[in-house]
């Protein structure tokens, strides 16, 4: 594992935990929120902890990862293990890498939607601009 660094993202949602949580991992609203990561963006595999699932562009390549915990409604680790390239599994720099998700009721009609991820230096201005997109995305759907 490369040296790391971890960001954080935050974004209050007028929604319950519930519909952001199915807004989050559905394959349909999944494929939404992640288009500003890569067009195609899906993700093989059952959310289920200690699953191994891959998530991937149109072109096939993409990120091994494992579920590591899963909180329903409340918090989702994934721990990456492997780059696909060409269907096949290669070693990363981002092995061992975590993304965490998590739910946090505000009050009777917010909730807090927090992501912590570990990224490789060179991958740091990408997701700065990136990921409070996605995030305005996940909060656009959730609202409606």
């Amino acid at each position: 594992m490369k040296n790391l660094k971890t960001l954080l993202f935050s974004i209050q949602i007028k929604s319950t935990k519930e519909h952001i949580w199915d807004v989050l991992w559905n394959p349909k609203t999944y494929e939404e929120w992640t288009r500003v990561f890569m067009e195609g963006s899906h993700y093989k595999g059952e959310l289920k902890q200690g699953n191994t699932i891959q998530f991937l562009g149109k072109d096939g390549g993409g990120m091994s990862s494992i579920i590591e915990k899963m909180i329903e409604n409340e918090q989702m680790v994934f721990s990456h293990q492997k780059e696909v390239k060409n269907g096949v599994k290669i070693d990363s720099s981002w092995q061992g890498a975590k993304e965490i998700y998590y739910l946090k009721k505000e009050n009777d009609t917010t909730t807090e939607l927090q992501v912590i991820m570990d990224i490789t230096q060179d991958m740091e201005d990408y997701f700065n601009k990136t990921f409070p997109k996605a995030l305005i995305i996940v909060k656009q759907i959730s609202e409606q």
